[in-house]
């Protein structure tokens, strides 16, 4: 799922063609007065999925048929169609009817048009826009027909889906989302295959992410990351109660919605320890490597919950500092720093900061497993007692075991 699995930065393509001055054929108006409107127009939203001519034009260009002034001619009569009240011909008759393309090249673009179009055709829903991109696909907003309901599909990039270890993973995805159902977590609606083309329809959740809050504006208030950590906390209880551990806690993968809800989602690293689940997976270094706990940084195979709850520790720390825990100049640096050094203080960042939140937060960024909240729910109860007491209010529940010693650090042997 991906930043998370709506994030993604997209960049357009400038144009490589030289700036058309001429003028087209039967056009009174000046090509390029009419240029500038014509570019404000059909510039293509990086994120907006292309028309039909914009698709026409893609693969034309591909093979070398058209020129920039050729398709800057074809706009320019579509543009005076419009203006006459009459709906523009298709670019691939206007450059047929211009001699630009022969009828067999035409053809031939048309052809490859509708197989690019193929991959976009997923029955049951109309794809409207893309909303993200990862290394195993993209994110589309969708409108789901049948309930006219707007949802999230997930894609695998087309020259994946040969690939039957990639196919499994993220259909391996959609069956994990499928098991949880959690005001917390993304929701997973219905998952296929059309074509050829792999898909994943989830909830669509409009909202930053917490990494996009912090990098705009640093840290946040301390009830907000309690509340924050909480809603996060049920989020991994429930999906602890289904054998479930996610393995890519991070700012990036929570979503915060409408009222202040935090959505975990991008479940695409996320393992089935559940009895009988046949999981043989090998170690491998996954997470990322600002939240990573110690033992995913060793590539240990037998992860459990309590890497959940040292990635949410790291995710709390930068919530109240600003700063994840450590930092490097490269992956490998910061995942040392992970298994070898304690955490500067919380205070000696935020002096503000609240002893017992920064108790809870060490507790979860202890070194070894043994040492953290052992469940989720025992990170609940201390959260409810800190939210209780910041309100002036008794704590509802027996406070947990004490802080671990941050050091000297335990080393495996």
């Amino acid at each position: 799922m991906a930043c998370c699995i709506y994030s993604g930065t997209m960049t357009r393509r400038p144009s490589n063609g030289p700036p058309c001055t001429g003028s087209s054929g039967g056009i009174s108006k000046p090509l390029g007065s009419i240029r500038p409107a014509l570019d404000a127009r059909h510039a293509m939203d990086a994120n907006r999925l292309p028309d039909d001519d914009t698709l026409f034009i893609r693969a034309a260009q591909r093979e070398g048929l058209l020129t920039e002034e050729q398709i800057a001619d074809g706009r320019t009569l579509q543009e005076k169609m419009r203006e006459m009240g009459l709906k523009p011909k298709p670019m691939g008759e206007i450059m047929q009817e211009r001699t630009y393309l022969l009828p067999e090249e035409a053809q031939r673009v048309l052809e490859r048009v509708d197989k690019v179009k193929e991959a976009f055709r997923i029955p049951g829903y109309k794809l409207l826009k893309r909303l993200g991109r990862g290394s195993m696909g993209q994110v589309f907003l969708a409108r789901q027909l049948n309930l006219d309901r707007m949802v999230a599909i997930k894609i695998l990039a087309r020259f994946l889906s040969e690939n039957q270890a990639f196919v499994r993973r993220f259909m391996k995805e959609a069956r994990v989302i499928g098991k949880l159902n959690h005001p917390n977590i993304v929701q997973g609606f219905d998952a296929g295959e059309a074509k050829g083309t792999y898909y994943f329809a989830m909830e669509y959740c409009s909202g930053p992410t917490l990494l996009s809050l912090l990098q705009r504006g640093g840290a946040l208030d301390q009830d907000r990351a309690i509340n924050i950590t909480h809603q996060v906390g049920r989020a991994l209880n429930h999906a602890n109660t289904q054998g479930l551990v996610h393995r890519d806690v991070k700012p990036d993968n929570i979503m915060i919605v409408q009222g202040g809800v935090a959505k975990l989602c991008d479940l695409g690293l996320a393992k089935d320890v559940s009895r009988g689940s046949g999981s043989t997976e090998k170690g491998a270094t996954l997470g990322t490597p600002n939240y990573i706990s110690p033992e995913q940084a060793r590539g240990e195979a037998a992860v459990d919950i309590r890497s959940d709850l040292y990635s949410l520790g790291a995710t709390l720390y930068h919530m109240l500092t600003g700063v994840p825990p450590f930092a490097g100049p490269n992956p490998t640096v910061i995942m040392v720093k992970h298994l070898n050094e304690p955490p500067v203080p919380l205070k000696a960042r935020n002096p503000d900061v609240d002893p017992e939140l920064s108790r809870i937060c060490l507790k979860m960024l202890a070194k070894n497993p043994d040492d953290r909240y052992q469940e989720p729910a025992e990170l609940i109860v201390d959260l409810e007692n800190i939210e209780a007491t910041r309100r002036g209010e008794p704590p509802p529940h027996p406070t947990t075991r004490g802080a671990p010693p941050v050091s000297p650090i335990r080393r495996r042997r």
